[in-house]
């Protein structure tokens, strides 16, 4: 699919049927100069109905890529999350940062509040951002970097466990790199299965249809994608096909489960957006190190792929790609927006 279709699919933000036009403008990429944007010692102040405006899927693509491409060459790094207790309270924070331009991004939330903020080596604060959308967009973004480089040439019928926002973007961003022309859902809900099934096939204007059970949604796919907060698998190994790649996004928490561990065993190769995020949260690795069955240094950083020409891989082999959602990412997409809504001239600081 061209980048020129896909720049027309708009992304709504949480909790809002708006719908905005197409943005166009040259896209600011970690390592690419930075917008003008005037004095920033003050910072401007971005909703999710900025980030919704301003950052369509192709581009959040290219620019998470684009971060990764810098990790690969040693100009940017991820300093993985940190979660905060406040007696039942809990507060996240994670954080990327990059040389050209010297930027640095700071995301924290708790609840349903997503921030992120911004920082220039030179001006400071430029920006604080509503961040629920964002993350959504750069970790299905991930998901198809990962995907394109991991996942079979000729895949593209897709296996969703999962009806909800990260699952919606998850399958955007396949779409918008050409790995998903016909998708099977499962949710437990059916309710929410079924309006979910008829908004993505209104979006895409893919073959969408709601699967019975989570093994019809996985039986013949090409790739598999989970987005579920489960604490037990909800995918088991026997289910996958020769040849299958997975996209295993929704657990990041060391207390979520979402895949039969056989599967991580089967993968003949396993890639991580960050190993060391993932001895903290990821409970599929973290049980089968426990049990002497995984070494950490089998794992694969997701930025040691990025840009390989050729990816070698057996036309049978299993591979997984577990997605955590890093710092780096937020960095890339927090740069393309303020940049983009910088050079609009429309905000002023706060």
């Amino acid at each position: 699919m061209s980048t020129a279709m896909c720049q027309t699919l708009r992304l709504s933000p949480p909790r809002a049927n708006i719908k905005y036009p197409t943005y166009r403008s040259n896209i600011m990429l970690i390592g690419s100069p930075r917008a003008k944007s005037g004095d920033a010692s003050v910072p401007i102040y971005l909703n999710e109905q900025n980030a919704a405006e301003f950052v369509d899927m192709p581009s959040a693509v290219q620019a998470v890529r684009a971060a990764f491409a810098a990790q690969a060459r040693g100009e940017a790094i991820n300093i993985p999350r940190t979660r905060l207790a406040f007696g039942e309270r809990r507060l996240n924070l994670m954080a990327g940062g990059g040389r050209a331009p010297d930027r640095y991004a700071l995301k924290s939330y708790g609840s349903a509040a997503y921030h992120t903020l911004l920082y220039s080596a030179e001006q400071g604060l430029l920006a604080i951002m509503e961040a629920n959308l964002l993350g959504q967009i750069r970790t299905g973004a991930a998901s198809a970097i990962a995907t394109q480089a991991m996942a079979r040439p000729d895949a593209g019928k897709v296996g969703l466990i999962g009806a909800g926002r990260q699952a919606r973007t998850q399958i955007h961003a396949l779409h918008c790199v050409g790995r998903a022309t016909e998708v099977a859902v499962f949710a437990r809900n059916r309710v929410k299965q079924t309006a979910f099934c008829e908004q993505l096939k209104s979006e895409l204007a893919l073959p969408v249809r709601a699967a019975a059970s989570a093994e019809e949604a996985v039986k013949g796919a090409d790739i598999v994608v989970t987005a579920t907060t489960s604490s037990t698998p909800v995918v088991m190994s026997e289910w996958l096909a020769p040849g299958t790649h997975v996209n295993a996004m929704g657990a990041n928490a060391s207390s979520r489960r979402e895949l039969d561990p056989q599967i991580v065993l089967r993968a003949a190769m396993v890639v991580t957006d960050d190993v060391e995020q993932a001895k903290a949260e990821a409970a599929e690795f973290i049980d089968l190190a426990r049990a002497g069955r995984l070494a950490w240094n089998d794992l694969i950083p997701l930025h040691r792929i990025v840009g390989l020409p050729g990816l070698r891989r057996d036309r049978d082999d299993v591979t997984l790609f577990k997605s955590l959602g890093v710092g780096l990412e937020d960095l890339a997409i927090a740069s393309l927006l303020y940049d983009r809504a910088a050079a609009s001239g429309r905000f002023k600081p706060l």
